[in-house]
């Protein structure tokens, strides 16, 4: 799907590395252009990080909060309705995923900012390498950790590189960029990368799926990815990886389904067969044969044409599948792929209707409440000519959604928030289960509308790398 013009995007390896311990800067949430006070250990389970909900009296904390991504910011809705800003504009660009140690810390694909965004990002100084995810605080304010598969590629100003090239003008994210994450039951990170694609059908089979090892973080292993060609030895805008892979989720047994739109699956990749350890990833790559994948689910030209997102309902002890278009645009199966009786599917778009009603949605990341209650994004897509090709999101488009259910019937989808370019995902947190992120102090609305995108900051972005990497 083309990018959208108010964006840089689309649609939306195992490299041993000398670890030395990385200090933290636990700034808060308004210093967002890598000043810091103070220092946290990676990798630690600390009470004194900044921010998340356990700062916050039992009596203030809501139920559940559910966050989504949007040019360039991480924005949050609690279960009473309060919205506002956790991580203001600057690079994150993918789902947010809460770390399992109860730090309140998490992770979201991250990009170069450019100032000819007119971003109040485009000003900071760039993380490094250019491509990659980041670890942010409770607070919503940069750890100054990146993670990244390691590579000759850098920004200028930059002394760590990553493995995707840019593109002949200096585009970075047009070769890579990370959308969706889940961490395993080791608390391993997973995060697909999209790869090229921008925009073309069928979508290049030039996507990853890339395994970052915890505590730490500090290497990763393309658990999938191309095989031949491209660059490098990664293959990286290369053939034989994945076609526009998903967000991604657990089923009960703690195997990873995974969407790929390109193929009209979603694949079950074994929890038994994934690398636990860097040490099982010779030259960077887990060996194809190591991994036991199959077909989860199978849509086809009429049902589930574009699979997107998955997401489990704790409702029916069920999986919700989304589609871009096709109608219905949700549907649930059970844990082994089966459509569930009685759950009525959510309506959606077909492909002649694309862009035609602007009360239309096209989901993408989905996210349930306790009480089944599912939120998901609305990427609002149109389409040149009713067609496959030239398709984006359209500007200020973007939404979150908002379903309930009478005895398994969706309710019509209300609209939660708007106005917003590219959102991709949703994620859900409870803070009576863990620490969640929330900002310190106060908080702005999420930005929308023509406010996502004011003028430029006064002066010139900086070309020093924020605190990032591992050097």
């Amino acid at each position: 799907m083309q990018k959208s013009a108010m964006r840089r995007r689309g649609w939306p390896i195992c490299t041993a590395i000398a670890f030395s311990a990385l200090a933290l800067g636990a700034c808060s949430s308004a210093a967002t252009t890598g000043s810091t006070s103070g220092s946290e250990s990676v990798g630690t389970n600390s009470s004194s990080y900044r921010g998340g909900t356990a700062h916050l009296a039992a009596s203030q904390r809501p139920s559940y909060l559910v966050y989504w991504d949007q040019n360039e910011e991480e924005d949050f809705v609690t279960s009473t309705g309060i919205q506002g800003v956790l991580l203001p504009p600057w690079d994150i660009n993918g789902q947010l995923c809460v770390l399992p140690d109860d730090s309140g810390r998490f992770v979201g694909g991250y990009d170069p900012t450019v100032p000819s965004q007119h971003n109040p990002g485009g000003v900071f100084p760039y993380k490094q390498p250019p491509i990659g995810e980041e670890l942010d605080l409770p607070d919503g304010a940069f750890s100054g950790q990146t993670l990244y598969v390691p590579g000759p590629f850098k920004l200028p100003g930059e002394t760590i590189g990553g493995d995707s090239p840019p593109t002949a003008s200096g585009n970075f994210n047009s070769n890579s960029t990370y959308t969706g994450c889940v961490f395993d039951r080791h608390g391993d990170l997973l995060a697909s990368d999209i790869g090229t694609a921008q925009g073309q059908f069928p979508p290049p089979d030039d996507g990853r799926l890339v395994e970052w090892f915890g505590p730490n973080y500090s290497q990763s292993c393309i658990v999938m990815g191309p095989t031949q060609g491209g660059a490098g030895p990664h293959h990286v805008d290369g053939t034989g990886g994945l076609s526009q892979p998903g967000m991604l989720t657990l089923a009960d047994n703690g195997d990873v389904l995974l969407p790929v739109a390109g193929t009209q699956q979603v694949l079950r990749l074994e929890a038994s067969s994934l690398p636990t350890s860097p040490s099982q990833c010779p030259g960077g790559e887990y060996p194809a044969n190591d991994l036991h994948t199959s077909v989860f689910f199978q849509g086809n030209g009429t049902t589930m044409p574009f699979p997107a997102g998955v997401a489990k309902d704790p409702t029916c002890d069920c999986i919700a599948i989304s589609s871009f278009f096709g109608n219905p645009s949700i549907i649930w199966v059970d844990q082994q792929g089966t459509p569930v009786p009685g759950r009525t599917g959510v309506p959606g778009e077909t492909i002649a209707q694309l862009g035609q009603d602007p009360n239309g949605f096209n989901p993408f990341g989905m996210a349930f409440a306790p009480d089944g209650t599912l939120y998901f994004v609305d990427i609002h897509i149109t389409c040149k000519d009713n067609m496959l090709t030239n398709c984006g999101p359209a500007n200020y488009g973007g939404r979150v959604m908002k379903v309930t259910f009478d005895n398994g019937v969706p309710s019509t989808p209300t609209v939660v928030a708007s106005g917003f370019d590219f959102p991709t995902s949703v994620t859900l947190c409870i803070p009576a289960q863990e620490d969640c992120p929330y900002p310190v102090g106060h908080f702005s609305l999420p930005h929308s509308g023509p406010s996502e995108n004011p003028s430029p900051a006064i002066g010139p972005p900086s070309d020093r790398p924020a605190t990032a990497g591992f050097g």
